[in-house]
């Protein structure tokens, strides 16, 4: 069962729950239990005084309507007089966070209570909390202050292992940190600062007295005081190939402290020309620097706070040695004749750098039109995106009334075409000029200018329901996966669940197509989308062919 968030009033803390899964219609009968005990992941002893609740997962039912036990002494909780159906059993307690039972990742296995079907025998196992602490120092081991750290977690929702910004807080005036309330699993650890006694801006070295060796002094003063701190990663590396994982296990409270090294500031000035606009000189928006780290995310710079604006330059400060992506936004307001759509440059800086937009490589014009099957008019509130898996870069555009859409600031890259909709509207098929169009993976070159997006959009999403079987028993608790195929160009296309504790699962909104559903009892750290790693359990899964609307009924062998 996919949780989703809804609000849920409770005694003592606001917990959630949500599924689109179908379910039997309530019966007439009523009187069905859901009982067990909490206990403690780690220690395998009963929690005492959490707050366990229940909310049907039934769509159309009025889920604010829960109800919530706490625990006594022996971690036991029961809820009683219930109807026929499915629900969602979560609980949170002082040092554990709100969790779902069985859960992985955003799903959980929904409680099934019903005839014939054991739901009064339970162990729900907690995790609790677990958190990172540390200390920020310098190179001289004096305390850091204020410093940025953010925490990066390689996850697998979306079907590959990437290393994704998580969760960030702050150091005090005394160098210290702690990010608590986090899930088990591999994090990595970066900070951000700038040393308290830095100044970086160089205007006034420009302004020459007539003492020659004055400003030779000046000159050398400033300089030693035109530092920055690098991106550091835990515990001192200024490259993300040399951070080191931090493993977190349930309740761990993991030490990290992280030395940083002033070096000296480099400076970027950009060329601009001298028409003057609202972002600077001649530029609608400041340039957007950017490093790649860990599997090539593009990660904005924090620590170069200061920017000057001079007429025809922009120079930016306190960047340290490295390699970064400069995007510099368009060099005349967007209703200019002959406007310029603004351009990006990698460079390599190891010394001080200038650059003109005019040496730089122009974004791609992506856009593209569409037509709707059956439509009389083009439906409101629908969106086209482009994401970038490696990068994390995530364009969007609403399409207008006219079928069109536009991207704005599209570098060459490998991005997925989605369609955002919520009323039924697939992508049934699309073509693209100016760029390699494989499913719904769009390769856009080095060399192109210009790429048009011609789809066309039908309605007709089918749901695929089913039971998961072991042994000739109903399985709880495994990952199903609805595999396209062609699946390393079509990721939009995957659909997951994880069955309930009759072994049933929903897969929603699917396309219609060629698929095979995949059970897998111990899934959960696969690469469920790299068509390489399921290749081994492709045999094994069903086949299924969805021509449109309505429901199938599968049954899938667990493996």
């Amino acid at each position: 069962m996919l949780a989703r968030l809804v609000f849920v009033v409770l005694f003592t803390f606001g917990l959630s729950a949500q599924s689109n899964k179908a379910v039997h219609a309530p019966s007439i009968q009523q009187g069905y239990r859901i009982a067990g005990i909490l206990v403690n992941w780690v220690t395998g002893q009963p929690v005492a005084g959490a707050s366990v609740a229940i909310a049907p997962t039934a769509q159309g039912t009025d889920r604010e309507i829960s109800r919530t036990v706490i625990t006594g002494g022996d971690g036991r909780f029961a809820f009683a007089g219930l109807n026929r159906g499915k629900y969602s059993l979560m609980a949170a307690a002082h040092g554990f966070m709100l969790q779902y039972f069985e859960r992985h990742g955003n799903y959980a296995t929904a409680i099934v209570a019903g005839p014939d079907l054991d739901s009064e025998h339970l162990v729900f196992r907690l995790q609790p909390d677990a958190s990172v602490e540390g200390q920020v120092n310098d190179e001289n081991n004096d305390p850091v202050q204020n410093a940025t750290v953010r925490l990066f977690q390689q996850s697998m929702e979306d079907g590959r292992q990437r290393t994704i910004p998580m969760n960030q807080g702050q150091a005090d005036d005394q160098g210290q940190f702690r990010i608590g309330h986090l899930a088990p699993g591999t994090y990595y650890l970066a900070v951000s600062a700038r040393p308290w006694y830095a100044q970086n801006n160089r205007a006034t070295l420009r302004q020459k007295s007539n003492n020659p060796d004055a400003d030779a002094r000046s000159a050398q003063e400033a300089a030693a005081l035109d530092v920055t701190y690098p991106l550091t990663f835990y515990p001192n590396s200024p490259d993300s190939a040399g951070a080191s994982p931090i493993v977190l296990r349930p309740g761990e409270r993991a030490p990290a402290d992280v030395v940083m090294r002033a070096v000296p500031s480099l400076h970027l000035r950009i060329r601009t020309s001298n028409s003057g606009n609202a972002g600077g000189p001649g530029m609608v928006g400041f340039p957007r620097v950017s490093q790649r780290i860990f599997d090539g995310y593009l990660d904005s710079v924090f620590n170069a706070p200061e920017s000057s604006v001079e007429p025809g330059v922009v120079d930016i400060a306190g960047l340290a040695p490295g390699h970064y992506v400069i995007e510099m936004p368009s060099s005349k307001g967007v209703n200019d004749k002959g406007a310029n759509r603004g351009g990006y440059r990698e460079v390599d800086l190891a010394g001080d750098i200038e650059l003109n937009p005019n040496d730089s490589s122009g974004f791609a014009s992506v856009g593209g039109s569409i037509l709707f099957e059956g439509a009389q008019r083009v439906p409101k509130g629908l969106a086209m995106r482009l994401l970038n898996e490696e990068t994390g870069e995530n364009f969007g555009s609403e399409i207008s009334d006219k079928g069109q859409f536009e991207f704005e600031g599209v570098k060459p890259g490998r991005y997925t075409v989605v369609l955002q909709s919520g009323g039924g509207y697939f992508l049934r098929k699309m073509s693209a000029t100016g760029a390699k169009l494989a499913g719904r993976t769009l390769e856009i070159g080095s060399s192109s200018s210009s790429v048009h997006i011609a789809a066309t959009v039908a309605r007709g999403l089918a749901q695929v329901d089913g039971v998961a079987v072991r042994g000739g028993k109903p399985f709880s608790g495994a990952m199903i996966v609805l595999v396209p195929q062609d699946a390393a160009n079509n990721s939009p296309l995957f659909r997951r669940d994880q069955s309930d504790s009759d072994g049933t699962f929903t897969l929603p909104n699917v396309v219609p197509g060629q698929y095979t559903v995949l059970a897998l009892a111990n899934g959960w750290d696969l690469e469920w989308g790299n068509p390489a790693v399921l290749q081994p359990y492709l045999k094994g899964g069903e086949a299924v062919q969805v021509t449109g609307e309505g429901k199938l009924q599968i049954e899938v062998r667990v493996q």
